[in-house]
């Protein structure tokens, strides 16, 4: 007869909580990804509304900005021009800020367009490793708890059997 040499079913006990723990982390991971991935899209359709809003307002503050340097050119004191310094730093700063805010709603759109095909690319492996998680770890599961079943039964039986044979071979 052959002996096995089990040193540690503690050790399969302790791979096999392992990997419960592992599902349930994994499948939190999971769901908490999944999750952020819809408050980004939130986040950007709301991004988006804002920068919109701010392009819209930003665009009537330069055509006020235009007005106002318009009307002031067209004032005379005398026979001089007055002074539109004041009307074109106005304007200026109006046609900046403007910039800044069609800037900010591309970068916005950008991400619109790019994150959904980001999500694509993530939710194939995701499902891939919550598929293994729900079908394959039960599996191992099961596995691993027979085997730690039928090591516990040999080790119980080989102690028997030493000990029948210390006893002179008596039951």
């Amino acid at each position: 007869m052959s002996s096995a040499r089990v040193r540690s079913i503690e050790s399969l006990a302790d791979l096999k909580a392992a990997l419960c723990a592992f599902a349930a982390e994994a499948k939190e991971g999971l769901s908490s990804v999944s999750m952020e991935l819809r408050r980004a899209e939130n986040w950007l359709a709301d991004q988006s509304k804002y920068w919109g809003a701010a392009v819209r307002k930003c665009e009537d503050n330069v055509f006020s900005a235009k007005q106002e340097l318009s009307r002031r050119r067209m004032m005379r004191i005398g026979e001089r021009s007055p002074d539109t310094s004041e009307q074109e730093e106005a304007l200026e700063r109006a046609r900046q800020r403007l910039a800044y805010a069609e800037e900010k709603l591309e970068a916005t759109r950008a991400w619109q367009r790019q994150l959904p095909q980001a999500i694509i690319d993530y939710d194939g492996p995701a499902n891939q490793l919550l598929g293994i998680i729900d079908a394959e770890l039960p599996k191992a599961d099961a596995l691993l708890a027979q085997k730690i079943a039928a090591l516990e039964e040999y080790v119980r039986i080989a102690a028997e059997a030493a000990g029948s044979a210390a006893r002179g071979g008596q039951p």
